[in-house]
Formats: C-alpha cells, sequence, structure tokens
C-alpha cells in the first residue's frame, strides 16, 4: 500500500513537507504540467529553493527505486488530429458566445484535471502557433460554422475570456455580419500588404520557429546535464555523511556507483547537442 511506504526525510525535511511535495506531484502529473512548476510554486511555502526541493525529490526516487507511485506519470502529448478538433471544439464555442473554460469543461465531461489539459492546450496553440488558429478559424468560416471574431487573451491573469457578452458574441457569428468584417478585413489587407512584406513575415516566421527548437534543444540538454550532476553530488554527499567507521564498508559500494554515474555522464557529454 502507498502509505506504508515511507521515505525518511533528510537535510531537514519533514514528513509534512515531503508529503506535500508527492502530493503536489502527483497533482501535476494529472493536469500535465510540467515538475518545474511544482518545483517553484513549493519554493515560497516550504522556506527552500526550486533546485533543493529537485534534489530531495529525486533522492527520494533513488531511495525507493520499486515505489512508483512517488514518480510523475508521464504526459501524453496531443496528436495533430487531436489539437485540430481541440481548436475547432474551442472557437466554434467562442463564436457562440461560450468561454473557453465553460468550453473545455464541457469537452472533459466535468473531469477538471482533464479540463486543465485541453485549456493549457490551448493556451499554448494561440500563444505559440497563432497561424493554426487562424487557418481553423478560416476552415470554420468557409464551412459557414460558428467561430469568433479574433481569439482573445486576458493578459491580466493569463486567462481566455470574451471582449463580448454572449447576445453580442451570437450576433458577430451571423454570417452576414461576419461576411461584411471579412470584406472589410481583405480591403485592407490588400491595401497593406506587398510581396516584400509577406517574403520578410515568412522569413520572420521561419526565424522564430527555428528559435523555438532551438530553444527546445537547449532545455533538454540542460535538464539532462543538470540531473546527471545532481546524481553524482548527491552521491558524494550522501557517503560524506556517514560516519567515518560506517565509510569503509560503503566504499566499494561507492566506487561503483560513482563510476557508472561518471560513465553516463561522460556519453552524454560525448554525443552531439542542439
Amino acid at each position: 500500500m502507498e502509505n506504508q511506504v515511507k521515505v525518511h526525510p533528510r537535510a531537514g525535511w519533514q514528513e509534512d513537507e515531503t508529503a506535500r511535495l508527492f502530493t503536489a506531484v502527483k497533482e501535476a502529473s494529472r493536469s500535465g504540467a510540467p515538475l518545474r512548476s511544482v518545483f517553484e510554486s513549493l519554493s515560497d511555502d516550504l522556506g527552500r529553493k526550486p533546485n533543493s526541493i529537485r534534489n530531495y525529490y529525486y533522492a527520494c526516487l533513488r531511495q525507493k527505486p520499486d515505489a512508483s507511485f512517488l514518480r510523475a506519470a508521464p504526459f501524453h502529448t496531443f496528436t495533430p488530429e487531436e489539437t485540430h478538433d481541440l481548436l475547432r471544439q474551442v472557437l466554434m464555442a467562442r463564436g457562440q458566445g461560450m468561454s473557453v473554460r465553460a468550453c473545455v469543461m464541457g469537452m472533459a465531461g466535468g473531469d477538471h484535471s482533464r479540463m486543465l489539459r485541453y485549456q493549457n492546450k490551448y493556451r499554448t496553440v494561440l500563444k505559440h502557433r497563432p497561424e493554426l488558429v487562424e487557418s481553423v478559424r478560416e476552415e470554420l468560416r468557409r464551412e459557414g460554422l460558428p467561430y469568433p471574431a479574433e481569439p482573445i487573451v486576458d493578459r491580466a491573469d493569463g486567462a481566455f475570456c470574451d471582449p463580448e457578452d454572449a447576445a453580442a458574441s451570437r450576433l458577430m457569428a451571423e454570417p452576414c455580419v461576419s461576411a461584411m468584417l471579412e470584406g472589410l478585413k481583405e480591403l485592407l489587407r490588400r491595401a497593406a500588404r506587398t510581396e516584400e512584406g509577406r517574403e520578410k513575415q515568412r522569413q520572420l516566421d521561419r526565424l522564430r520557429v527555428e528559435q523555438d527548437l532551438r530553444r527546445l534543444a537547449w532545455e533538454k540538454d540542460f535538464d539532462e546535464a543538470a540531473a546527471h550532476l545532481e546524481g553524482l553530488v548527491c552521491l558524494l554527499k550522501d557517503f560524506l555523511a556517514l560516519p567515518r567507521e560506517s565509510q569503509i564498508p560503503q566504499l566499494d559500494t561507492f566506487r561503483d556507483a560513482a563510476l557508472e554515474g561518471v560513465s553516463r555522464a561522460e556519453t552524454f557529454l560525448s554525443r552531439p547537442h542542439g
């Protein structure tokens, strides 16, 4: 049973602090939030640095490698088809005057964790792939389905909201009003855009994509390098924390573990990185 497996606190950690940490990890697993956000959010509450919380979390996993319930569940990413369907559902709902939260809650069937997963995905796509959102809006327009005039982000708290009330939103979604607005927008686009401007925009979009890919590769390499370093540091600290009379019997075990950790780190450092 989970409540029968105990992780002994180290470095001043209390049992209630450890319980809060792993409860937060489980909640993050269910909602799809990254572990880094758990360590950062607990930093002020526990009065500890995020890196210290992270070190303690992985130290607990090493102490109890068989306690799978301590680990964060793997995050299942959206397929392109699921992302496309999510955008269609949300944009049609917004075109009918419904809020994003109400829409994704309905899609999740009342499941709060699934609702957060849908909302976070929509937020990420809206922020990082506006061209995909625009493509789906145009797709809905061609099909004669409801769609919002503009996807709006409330920058005060990051929540998604509609600029008008429900009645105004429904009016904006009327085919005749939408056609008129799209006609005006097209006239403005034709007047403002030149071939040179479009080419510069394409170049800028390519640079943004390349920058995002490099950033993701760098973050992955940094996290993996930090994990190797943390493993070696924790191994050394654990050995040095032993009483001198206990270090000699553990010397061979420590040596084997250190060689294995160094070998893994060297393998990581020898491969090409982004």
